[in-house]
Formats: C-alpha cells, sequence, structure tokens
C-alpha cells in the first residue's frame, strides 16, 4: 500500500487513478483482492469458512468481511478485502486456492491507493461504507487524503482504503471506517460526495467477525472447578483480546466476576502483580529485566511468563515479525542468527540466565572479541565486498531492544558499536532532529547502502523496492526459512514473535484456582479462537499449548 510516502508527495490538484498509478512503480504489484456477493445473490455457506481458513494459515495476510445494512438498494450483499504482502503471494493464492472460492462470487484483484488506519480499534463498534466508482471515475486524490486524514486524526475514520481495480475496464472502491454511530452521524459524507460527484454508489455496510478457525488440533476448554469472587486483569489489551477473553471465559463461569484494567498497556503490568492489585499480567511485550527485578525483590521469586498468541505478519499492532534488509544488489541469498548475533552483538563477559528462579549473570554466556562478525567477507562475499565493513541499523525503542537483548544476547545490552538507532514516528521528536531519526530514514538509507544490513518491519519494507527481505536459517547451514505470511503463522520464522501473560505462581505451590482456569481456557481450542477472531495475531500451535499449560502446574 501506498502510505504517508505518497500523501506526503501530492500535489494539491486533481489526479486522475490510472495517472497516479502509471507514475508510481511500486503500486504495480497486486496487493488486494475483492470479493463481492451481488445484490441479489446468495451468500455461499461455506465462503466465510475459507476466508477464515486463509486468513489462518496465512495465504492472505489480513481479510475484512462487511454486509450490506441499509433499507434502500444496494450494489452488494457482501463485500470481502483480502491483503496480499506481495504480488509473488497473490499469484500463489491465485494458483492454488482461488478456484476455492464458490459460483456467484465476483472477484476483482485491486491495489490500494490511499491507506491509513488507527490503532487498536475494535471493528465490532464500527460502520462502514464503500463507495464504488466507474473506470471514468477521476477523484481529487489530494483533496480526498486531506479529508480523510483530518477525520482519522480526530478519531471519527478509523481506516480508510481506496482501491483500483487491475482490469483496465475496472472501476475503484473507497472503503471508509467510521468509529462507530455517532462518528458516522457526523463524517459520512465524503464517500456520498465522492460518489455523487463521479457517477458511482456508496453502501453502508457493517463489521461481521470471521467464523473462528476449527483448531481441532488444541485441546477444549472444561472447567475443572467452579469460581466465584473477583479475578483481576491488569495490564496490555493486547489488541482487544483481553477484553474478548474475559467475557468469554465469563460465559464458563457466571459467578466469577472478571475485571480487567488496560489503561498501563504493557509498562506496568507486571507490577499489578507484586503490588497485589491483579491476578494476570497480559503484556504485549517481553518483560523486561526492570519489571522482573522488582517481582523479585518483593516476592523471592520471578513472574511465570505463558505465550498466549504468535504474533502477525505485518500488520501495526500485531508483534510483527521482525525482517532482516539488505540491498537489493547485494549477493547474499540467506542469513542465519547465529551470524546475526555476532554482526548486531558486541563482545561482553556474561549474560543473565535464570537458575534457582532468581536471574543471574554468567560467564557461560560471554563472547569474545573474535566472534565478532564486522566485514561482509565473513559471511563468504567476496569481490567488492571483501574487508567492507557491515553497517547495522535497528530500532532504540524499548520493545525492539528487549526482544533481542533478551533471545540473542541474554539480556547483555552490548551492541555492535555501529549500530545505527532509529524508531517509530510517533516516538521521534517533532522538528528535523526527529525526521532523521524516523524508521523509515534507514531504509532510504539502505536502498542506496550496499554494505548496510538492517532488522526491520514489513510493512515498511515492502514500500522501498531498492530492498530485499533475506531468508532464516537458526544456523549456518540448516534448513533455510523464507519469510511469509505462511512460515510466521506456523511459527517456524525464526524472528517470529510472542504475546506473553504474567502471573505469580508462588513455587511448590498450587497456582490460584481462577487463575489457574482462566489460563487454561486462554490456551484452549475456544480461548485461541477468541484470539484469532480479534484478528491481530495468530493462535499457538498443538505443541506450544502443551508446553505453556505445564506450567501452570509445576
Amino acid at each position: 500500500m501506498l502510505k504517508a510516502t505518497l500523501r506526503k508527495h501530492l500535489p494539491a490538484v486533481a489526479i486522475s487513478i490510472g495517472a497516479l498509478i502509471a507514475a508510481t512503480p511500486a503500486l504495480a504489484a497486486t496487493q488486494h483482492v475483492l470479493l463481492e456477493v451481488p445484490a441479489a445473490g446468495t451468500l455461499p455457506a461455506n465462503l466465510a469458512s475459507t476466508v477464515s481458513e486463509w486468513r489462518q494459515s496465512g495465504f492472505v495476510t489480513d481479510a475484512t468481511w462487511l454486509e450490506e445494512n441499509q433499507h434502500n438498494a444496494s450494489d452488494f450483499n457482501t463485500f470481502v478485502e483480502l491483503d496480499f504482502s506481495s504480488e509473488q503471494d497473490y499469484q500463489k493464492w491465485a494458483a492454488s486456492q482461488r478456484a476455492k472460492l464458490p459460483a456467484g462470487v465476483q472477484v476483482f484483484p485491486a491495489t490500494g491507493l490511499l491507506h491509513n488506519e488507527v490503532y487498536p480499534r475494535d471493528s465490532n463498534h464500527s460502520v462502514f461504507t464503500v463507495a464504488t466508482l466507474p473506470a471514468s471515475a477521476k477523484p481529487d486524490i489530494a483533496a480526498l487524503t486531506a479529508t480523510l486524514e483530518k477525520q482519522r486524526r480526530d478519531k471519527t475514520v478509523m481506516r480508510y482504503t481506496l482501491y483500483h481495480s487491475k482490469d483496465a475496464n475496472g472501476g475503484s472502491w473507497l472503503m471508509t471506517e467510521y468509529r462507530d454511530a455517532t462518528a458516522y452521524a457526523r463524517g459520512s459524507g465524503v464517500g456520498a460526495e465522492l460518489a455523487s460527484k463521479l457517477s458511482g454508489t456508496v453502501t453502508k455496510t457493517r463489521y461481521v467477525e470471521l467464523p473462528a478457525p476449527e483448531l481441532a488440533d488444541l485441546p477444549s476448554y472444561k472447567p475443572e472447578v467452579k469460581l466465584n469472587g473477583t479475578l483481576r486483569i491488569y495490564g496490555s489489551s493486547l489488541k482487544n483480546s483481553v477484553e474478548y477473553l474475559a467475557r468469554a471465559f465469563n460465559e464458563y463461569h457466571p459467578d466469577l466476576r472478571v475485571a480487567w484494567n488496560i489503561s498501563t498497556s504493557s509498562e506496568g503490568a507486571i507490577a499489578g502483580l507484586y503490588t497485589g492489585i491483579s491476578d494476570i499480567a497480559p503484556s504485549g511485550d517481553d518483560a523486561k529485566l526492570t519489571d522482573e527485578m522488582p517481582f523479585f525483590n518483593v516476592t523471592g521469586y520471578l513472574p511465570t511468563e505463558i505465550s498466549v498468541a504468535t504474533g502477525g505478519y505485518e500488520k501495526r499492532g500485531s508483534l510483527w515479525a521482525w525482517v532482516i534488509v539488505v540491498n537489493k544488489d547485494n549477493p547474499l541469498k540467506s542469513i542465519s542468527i547465529d551470524e546475526l548475533q555476532n554482526i548486531f552483538g558486541e563482545e561482553r563477559t556474561g549474560g543473565w540466565d535464570i537458575e534457582h528462579n532468581d536471574i543471574l549473570f554468567t560467564a557461560a554466556y560471554a563472547k569474545s572479541k573474535e566472534s565478532n562478525i564486522r566485514t561482509w567477507d565473513q559471511v563468504g562475499l567476496s569481490g567488492p565486498y571483501k574487508g567492507k565493513e557491515i553497517q547495522t541499523y535497528g530500532y532504540s525503542a524499548p520493545g525492539f531492544q528487549q526482544a533481542f537483548e533478551r533471545h540473542w544476547f541474554h539480556w547483555s545490552h552490548k551492541w555492535n558499536p555501529n549500530l545505527k538507532e532509529y524508531v517509530e514516528a510517533k516516538m521521534a521528536i517533532a522538528g528535523p532532529n526527529g525526521e532523521i531519526v524516523k524508521s523509515e530514514r534507514p531504509l532510504e538509507i539502505l536502498s542506496k547502502d550496499k554494505f548496510g544490513i538492517g532488522i526491520a518491519g514489513q510493512m515498511h519494507v515492502k514500500d522501498y523496492p531498492n530492498l530485499k527481505v533475506l531468508p532464516l536459517s537458526w544456523h549456518k547451514g540448516g534448513p533455510i526459512i523464507e519469510f511469509t505470511p505462511q512460515t510466521v503463522a506456523n511459527r517456524s520464522y525464526p524472528l517470529a514473535r510472542e504475546g506473553y501473560f504474567y502471573i505469580n505462581k508462588i513455587p511448590g505451590r498450587p497456582l490460584d484456582p481462577a487463575v489457574r482456569e482462566f489460563m487454561r481456557f486462554v490456551l484452549s481450542r475456544e480461548g485461541q479462537q477468541v484470539i484469532t477472531k480479534v484478528n491481530y495475531y495468530y493462535p499457538l500451535d498443538a505443541k506450544t499449548i502443551a508446553e505453556q499449560r505445564k506450567k501452570l502446574d509445576n
């Protein structure tokens, strides 16, 4: 999709969609498929389950299901939007999955011209409109963007996307999501005005959750005790998953009062446990040492970490997987995690490890200077790369640092001294001193720097055609794993991420019954279906579920 880059450079004049596509090579790839069931058609019984399976398995990176919600005539009965990360992913779907679409479903491969959204959001409360425009339509892109951006900033509009058909004779669609009925009443004139001016139509729609995947290999939840009293949850919302998990769990235990407070997000989650104001601490990021040590100082042991969800592929807010990127001209075909640890890491005297339910420093994780990888010939490149320094790029945001220091460096803070650090735009100071450290900058630099390597997010990388994402292996010479929605969903991709809950389990003593039951529910088929339906994360697999459940009783 074309994001802030397009908005920044749009001229303040009307631009035709055709001219915009011709002038923007990055838009040439198909990134979406729009499905329509005509107004007079009948919704195929298996369409929703098919789309749900595509989303769950990674054939599509996301899917939005809308149904018409107006009393007068509409263009369609059902409108489904499918997202693909690349033309290659679309072609894979077209070759192996498109034939599964039932008869009567109209299929429109499309390109996204404009897009922005607000995170997090709960589309169950939203009102959508879909403006359908004929092929002859030439909307004023600059004016449309300005209006929608104003409404997005004031939280009237939560998302908007302008699509254009890949068919030369096809039209365009503007899908707009309004926060709720009040916001719709205040701002819905955009799509209607656009349709009126350009001989199109606008259909009011409502969001419908896709059915949860079957997840037949996961254990079904069966209550083992009858609960009453109160269960307190304090921390991150995990993009609304916590609320929906709590409500679903309450249906099994109607005499239990489940209270949740998500005002602190991840940063204060564990503090709620050791101060005694909560029973469960949901956290979007890995717990930091500064979170865990105060808990240890109060209790004498560490909080128990439970993985509850697999992070997403690229969707903002989904704990998206990291990618390793280099300039497209770099001849390197793949790289191992071992090599990356030595490229981005620095010599150290030791690292932290968990022993006797404490975090202790040990020389077992020392790293010598000789193990550092600093030039490209050390990873097998020759010619103009021989002896050339590897310039590293990454993020300095706490969540990024924490995850890599934990999983790569055994909690050490020692990085390659040449690391150039950047942050998401929302973390940068306003003005020129902030602009030069935003996360887009290293991607712009790497597009020209043949000797650099960076850790980034696919949501940004895909807008930079002069970059390539490196496949990964755990160890040099081992199996190489491509970065795809499928490898993230099945948890084989080495830099996929996890969502965690933390609990206070006293060593050698049974877990509080309400906490244990809630965590058994989260780590069940029904709980994982709730997480999947919220549509930010992938579920855990059966092996991981079994591993996490053991922690409740050990």
